[in-house]
């Protein structure tokens, strides 16, 4: 399979001109970034959401100043912004991703008033089969050693419209099947104008874009419980060895193992294993540093390289220990990372590795905070509190700011809440002050062409939905035309500071970039058996090694 070159590291650059760039138009994490965020089951959509969600999620948009490039003048408000996306009356749009549960249900409200003012039906299936749903419905022949090969079809019949990829790989891997068509040009311009370089050159191939980014997720957290660690008198880690010694405090402070340091949790049907992956190359990061791991992610050095194995000893060491995890290391492939959350929330564990997406992924009625426990946000399914309809006009029945909107359908500010509360430090390196972090992104993606497909498109790699998105929660963002403060939490907020600053050293997640029978196969098999011991971290990372497409 052909891999372009691939960007692994850079410093973000603030445009200077920051208010020109507010007003231009500008994709979703989320795992997306969402990181990963691949959930445990299968939502389809089966019909709009509510008016009252639809209208509230317009006031988000309205809030914010419409951007150019097909979004409306930046005075435009309720369906007057969405002019340029009008008639296309009828006609319904297919999307594909793999995001589930919370993170469904948000992206779904985040379209909701684009549906209503267009007329346009964008109809949403998240699933967590997402490669083998679309490789088998592109006809590509999936037998080829080095990945999926040209498809046999001229016009496949049995793919989405669009879709949201969580890995570069596997746009990759979708345009060599030859069923990707490029961006459209107001799209590239979209992209252009909220995006740095290095997050769009990872959708071009053969120099044509064919991915376009939308939100972005921060992988270099560990989320904890602020009340739990003063409680305790617990600070904090600055240091990786700082961080050792806390994991080894913890364990001591609580010999019967009713407290343990970590949750970790890994199970995910086909894709149990991520999150490992995700352990692996953050603590390659953070105890050797951008240099070591832009030479191990770009395959450079073996997958099995030493310095990927010493890394992984330091997850074992860290992580694995006796007494250190939740239900003990034999565990981690059985429990998911829903349940490790929950773990944090209940206080069986004090600390869990985790991109700044995962918000959506704690249990309802949790609390996220500051450090200081101050500025509560709760987690809970998207509804809406207020009754809003369209007004005969077409435009909104209802104002809000888009915190407010945020509130109604994703999170909601709540000073007197008696959820756990829970916020999240980076990932400490081996040298205080370090500014490297490890991310990740999803991809929108084209198999068919209309007028409607690329009018959904152009909303959705606008700033205008990049805004709409951000404040409905969960999420953060590279786009350089979002301001953080739109996030309704203070995690979101600053893991989108992190992203957008020129002071932070971004490393894209490897095995998101490796082919993916590496990077999304055999190195999250092979992690997985080492996580219950079967194997060695060398005898892991050289499965992964072996499964390497051989140049010819």
């Amino acid at each position: 399979m052909r891999q372009s070159p691939l960007p692994v590291s850079h410093h973000n650059v603030i445009r200077e001109n920051s208010t020109d760039d507010a007003g231009r138009a500008g994709r979703s994490d989320g795992p997306a970034a969402a990181g990963r965020r691949r959930g445990t089951g299968r939502l389809r959509r089966t019909g709009r959401l509510l008016a009252a969600i639809s209208a509230l999620t317009l006031a988000a948009a309205a809030s914010a100043a419409c951007s150019a490039g097909g979004a409306g003048s930046a005075s435009a408000t309720g369906c007057a912004a969405y002019k340029a996306y009008q008639g296309h009356e009828g006609t319904t749009v297919t999307v594909s991703s793999s995001l589930t549960g919370t993170e469904a249900e948000r992206f779904e409200a985040s379209v909701a008033e684009f549906e209503s003012c267009t007329g346009i039906n964008v109809e949403h299936t998240g699933t967590t089969e997402l490669r083998s749903q679309l490789l088998n419905g592109s006809g590509a022949n999936l037998s080829t050693s080095s990945g999926a090969s040209p498809s046999s079809q001229d016009n496949p019949e049995n793919l989405p419209d669009l879709a949201i990829v969580p890995q570069p790989a596997m746009v990759a891997e979708l345009v060599d099947t030859g069923v990707v068509h490029p961006l459209p040009n107001q799209v590239n311009s979209n992209v252009e104008a909220g995006w740095d370089r290095h997050w769009i050159q990872v959708g071009i191939h053969a120099s044509v874009p064919y991915g376009a980014p939308l939100m972005a997720s921060l992988k270099s957290l560990v989320w904890y419980s602020p009340d739990a660690f003063a409680k305790a008198g617990y600070e904090v880690p600055d240091t990786w060895a700082e961080l050792e010694a806390l994991t080894s405090k913890i364990r001591s402070d609580h010999p019967d193992g009713s407290v343990t340091p970590w949750c970790v949790g890994a199970a995910d049907g086909e894709s149990t294993g991520w999150v490992l992956t995700d352990w692996l190359e953050d603590a390659l990061l953070a105890t050797q540093g951008p240099g070591v791991y832009e030479t191990w992610a770009s395959h450079r050095v073996p997958v099995d390289s030493s310095n990927a194995v010493e890394a992984l000893d330091a997850v074992s060491s860290l992580v694995l220990a006796d007494g250190n995890v939740a239900g003990g290391r034999g565990s981690i492939i059985s429990r998911s990372p829903e349940q490790a959350g929950a773990d944090l929330v209940k206080g069986s564990c004090l600390m869990l590795h985790a991109s700044s997406s995962f918000e959506s992924r704690f249990p309802e009625g949790t609390v996220i905070t500051d450090a200081d426990g101050a500025n509560p946000v709760t987690v809970q399914a998207p509804h809406p509190t207020a009754s809003a309809t369209a007004g005969s006009d077409g435009t909104a029945g209802a104002t809000a700011s888009a915190k407010s909107t945020a509130s109604a359908a994703g999170t909601t500010s709540t000073a007197g809440s008696s959820g756990t509360k829970v916020s999240a430090f980076v990932t400490p390196a081996a040298d205080r002050g370090s500014d490297s972090v490890l991310v990740g992104t999803d991809y929108l993606v084209a198999f068919t062409r209309s007028d409607a497909v690329s009018a959904v498109m152009e909303y959705l790699t606008s700033q205008e939905w990049a805004r709409t998105r951000m404040a409905l929660g969960g999420v953060a963002t590279a786009n350089q035309g979002v301001d953080p403060d739109l996030a309704p939490s203070d995690v979101g907020r600053r893991a989108t500071r992190l992203l957008q600053s020129r002071q932070t050293t971004v490393e894209m997640d490897a095995s998101d970039s490796m082919p993916v029978g590496v990077g999304s196969s055999a190195l999250w098999v092979g992690l997985s058996r080492w996580s219950t011991g079967t194997v060695t971290p060398k005898e892991a990372l050289k499965q992964a090694e072996a499964a390497w497409p051989k140049q010819k």
